[in-house]
C-alpha cells in the first residue's frame, strides 16, 4: 500500500486479483545460495525500519524489502515465477490465503520453528482464517476493520449502525457505498459476506437488492460517498460530516493526530481483515525467513511500532501495555467489540464482488 489512507480498492484489493508489477525500492536477486539474506513483499509502513535494523545487526542477515499495493501483484509474481521465486516472504490477507494455497504458492508453517509463536495474542494464535486442512499458513500481524466513527463534540453515544440514519445528522453522513452495503445487509439481518449464499443466487439477489434499496431511500443522509481514506479524514477536520463508516486506519490516524473522534464497532457488527506474513512455496532462504519471524514477535514493542506506522490494530499480545492512552483509544477496542468483528471469507467472492459492484452502481445512479 502507498500509505495507509487509501481507497477501498486499494485498501482491500484482495477482493479481486490485480495486475501490474510490484514497486522495488531494493533489487530483489534469486538468492541461490545466499543464507544470510531474507527477501519480503510487503506493504509501506509494515516493517519499522529500526526493527530491520536491530535484525540485521544481531543476526548478520540482510533485509530486503519490495513493496507492493495490491494482493493481486503479489499472486501474479509468485505464480510467473513458479519453484523459483525471488522472495521468501509475503503478506497476504486471510481471505485471499486459499487462492494462493490453490496455486502451491505458500508453505505451510512449521510453528515449531517460531519459539516466540505464544506471543501472538490468543485472538489470533489459532486465526481460523489463517489454518486450512489443519494446517497454519501465515504469522498474524494486523487487523482491520470497518468502524462507526463519530465525531464526539456534534453526536451523541450510539452503540448501533442506525445513527447513520438518524435525521438527526441528515447530510452529515459519509461512507464507501461498496463497503457500507454490506454492513446495511449485515444491520438487516442478512450475509454481507455472501458465504451462507453459496449455491443460492436467489436468496442472495434478494438481499443485495433490499440493502441497495434501503440505501437509495436513505441518500438524503448523506454528505458524501467517498472513496479514498483522505477524504473521509478531510470531511472530519472540516466538520463537514459527524457520523461515517470507515477504515480503522484512516480513523485511528484521525484520533492520533487529537481530533475529537471515536472509532467503535457497534452491536450489529463489522467485517474486517487480518494481515499475515506468510512463508513462500520453495523459499529461496527459508531458515532466515524463520528467524525474521521469530524475531519480529520477540517484543510486543515491535507490535505496538507496527501500529503506529500503520493504523492497524496488532495481532501481537501486550501491544496494548506498551502504547500510550491515546494510542490505546485509536487503536484498540474493548474485547466486547472486538468480538463482533466477522473477518472476510475466501467462500464465494465472485458472487459478492458480482453483485454489490453492480448495487454500489444502482445505489450512486438511484
Amino acid at each position: 500500500m502507498r500509505d495507509f489512507t487509501q481507497t477501498r480498492r486499494s485498501t482491500l484489493k484482495m477482493l479481486a486479483a490485480g495486475t501490474g508489477i510490484l514497486a522495488a525500492p531494493s533489487i530483489i536477486r534469486p538468492a541461490m545460495a545466499q543464507s544470510k539474506v531474507v527477501n519480503i513483499t510487503t506493504y509501506d509502513k509494515f516493517v519499522p525500519q529500526s526493527f530491520i535494523d536491530q535484525f540485521q545487526k544481531d543476526t548478520g542477515i540482510e533485509v530486503r524489502i519490495r513493496l507492493t499495493d495490491d494482493q493481486g501483484k503479489q499472486y501474479n509474481l509468485l505464480a510467473a515465477e513458479g519453484n523459483a521465486p525471488s522472495t521468501d516472504i509475503v503478506t497476504v490477507t486471510g481471505h485471499r490465503l486459499s487462492q494462493f494455497i490453490t496455486s502451491n504458492l505458500l508453505a505451510p508453517l512449521d510453528t515449531g520453528r517460531i519459539g516466540n509463536w505464544n506471543k501472538l495474542a490468543p485472538a489470533y494464535a489459532g486465526a481460523p482464517q489463517l489454518t486450512i486442512d489443519g494446517k497454519t499458513y501465515g504469522v498474524p500481524l494486523l487487523a482491520g476493520f470497518e468502524g462507526l466513527v463519530r465525531n464526539t463534540e456534534y453526536t451523541k453515544p450510539s452503540d448501533s449502525w442506525e445513527i447513520m440514519f438518524d435525521p438527526e445528522y441528515k447530510e452529515l453522513t459519509s461512507y464507501i457505498v461498496s463497503d457500507f452495503l454490506s454492513i446495511v445487509m449485515r444491520y438487516q439481518g442478512s450475509d454481507g459476506d455472501y458465504v451462507t449464499y453459496e449455491g443460492k443466487d436467489a436468496i442472495a439477489q434478494e438481499a443485495t437488492n433490499k440493502a441497495r434499496d434501503y440505501l437509495i431511500s436513505q441518500k438524503g443522509q448523506v454528505r458524501k460517498y467517498y472513496d479514498a481514506g483522505s477524504e473521509v479524514q478531510q470531511m472530519f477536520v472540516n466538520e463537514d460530516i459527524y457520523v461515517a463508516q470507515a477504515w480503522s486506519g484512516p480513523a485511528a490516524k484521525l484520533i492520533m493526530d487529537g481530533h475529537p473522534i471515536e472509532l467503535s464497532i457497534p452491536k450489529e457488527g463489522t467485517y474486517g481483515f487480518l494481515y499475515s506474513f506468510n512463508v513462500v512455496n520453495n523459499a529461496p532462504n527459508a531458515e532466515a525467513a524463520y528467524q525474521f519471524l521469530n524475531a519480529m514477535l520477540a517484543s510486543p514493542e515491535i507490535g505496538a511500532a507496527m501500529s503506529r506506522q500503520s493504523g492497524f490494530a496488532s495481532a501481537f499480545a501486550g501491544v496494548d501495555t506498551v502504547l500510550d492512552e491515546k494510542e490505546r483509544a485509536a487503536m484498540t477496542l474493548p474485547d466486547e467489540q472486538m468480538q463482533r468483528i466477522q473477518f472476510f471469507s475466501s467462500v464465494n467472492r465472485k458472487m459478492k464482488n458480482d453483485m454489490i459492484d453492480k448495487a454500489t452502481a444502482e445505489v450512486k445512479a438511484g
